[in-house]
This record gives C-alpha cells, sequence and structure tokens, in this order.
C-alpha cells in the first residue's frame, strides 16, 4: 500500500483501537503475525461492547499519524506493567481508559515512578465528574508527559468544582457526552470543551 495511502488510514485504525479493550493485560496496537493455514485454534469470540460505557464507544484522540505503536488498558498499570511498556517497539502513546476515578494518589503512585521511553505520553480517559475532591487533586501529583481527558455527562451539579479543574496541570479537556450539547454550566472552563453524542 502506497505510504501517503497508509497515512490517510491510520488515524481510522487508532478509532478503532479504543472500541472497549478487555481489562486484564495491556494492548498493543500492532498487527499480530499471521497463523499458519493449518493451525487447529479456533478463534476467540468477539467481546460485546457495553452500551452503558461510554468509553466502549470508539473516541478518536489524535490525528496523528506518524509511525508508532499504542498501547491500551483498561486498568491502572501496575509497576511491573509500565516497566514492561518499555520494550515495546516504538511506543508513542499508552491510553488508560479508566472505568472509575482512582480515589487516592497512592494508587497512581506507579505511573509517577515509571519513565517511559522518550517520546512516549500518557493519556488519561475519566469517566464522570470526580467523586471527591482528593481524587482530582491527586492527578496534580503525577508528572511526566501525562494527558488527562474527562468524559462526562453534562455540568457538574456543584458548579464550584470547575474553579478546581482549572487547577488540575495535566487536564488537558473535557468531552461532554449529551443528547443536546450545550455549554450552559461550562462557561468558566478554562480548558478546551468538546461534545459528543452517541446513538444506541
Amino acid at each position: 500500500m502506497p505510504a501517503r495511502a497508509l497515512n490517510r488510514l491510520l488515524p481510522f485504525l487508532f478509532l478503532l483501537l479504543l472500541a472497549c479493550a478487555p481489562a486484564g493485560r495491556p494492548v498493543a496496537a500492532e498487527v499480530p503475525p499471521a497463523r499458519p493455514a493449518s493451525s487447529a485454534e479456533a478463534p476467540a469470540p468477539p467481546r460485546e461492547a457495553d452500551p452503558d460505557d461510554p468509553l466502549c464507544a470508539p473516541l478518536l484522540l489524535d490525528n496523528d499519524t506518524a509511525f508508532g505503536t499504542h498501547v491500551i488498558m483498561r486498568r491502572l498499570p501496575t509497576a511491573a506493567d509500565l516497566e514492561d511498556l518499555r520494550f515495546i517497539t516504538g511506543l508513542r502513546q499508552v491510553v488508560i481508559a479508566l472505568p472509575e476515578w482512582p480515589a487516592t494518589y497512592e494508587e497512581l503512585r506507579p505511573m509517577q515512578q515509571s519513565i517511559l521511553p522518550d517520546g512516549a505520553e500518557l493519556v488519561i480517559l475519566l469517566p464522570g465528574w470526580p467523586p471527591t475532591r482528593e481524587a482530582l487533586g491527586a492527578w496534580n501529583l503525577v508528572g511526566g508527559a501525562l494527558r488527562l481527558i474527562m468524559l462526562v455527562d453534562g455540568p457538574p451539579a456543584d458548579r464550584a468544582l470547575i474553579a478546581e479543574l482549572n487547577r488540575v496541570r495535566p487536564l488537558e479537556r473535557v468531552i461532554a457526552q449529551m443528547e443536546h450539547p450545550s455549554r450552559s454550566g461550562f462557561e468558566r472552563l478554562q480548558r478546551p470543551l468538546s461534545f459528543r453524542v452517541l446513538k444506541r
């Protein structure tokens, strides 16, 4: 395939990779080696997406068409997970789509202590608004190349929370999944705001 055509396809391939990666081991966005035609191993049944989980719907995070490997996880990585990532060829991005907010900094400490290869970054997807102020503030203690993206279903019930969001350094943007997009309630947000309509 010509390089120009491949570059046009890469953003769409990445879009598909973000659809409901199962929890457990990291999923690397690499093409597996071809199996011999004589292999008797039956293919695993496809994992069904949970329509109630907004992070299971494909979400385009970047339009970067450069060559590289993206790893998708649905849980917080351990120190061993992050060490293993250093051996993945061409690692550019680790996308961690969490089912819930980590409660304390202690849960995030492995990310603070990890050293990813040069040029690689962590992208964290968080569902909804933080359950506590501690859960929100914990992200200010995590350094490194970290991009925090929140996927919410509307403005917060407590509008004062917006002011606290503005002080979270790694917060890159907020995506509001709403049937009728509106900036009402987000006026004081000092981060990019975008909307998504999910049709079931």
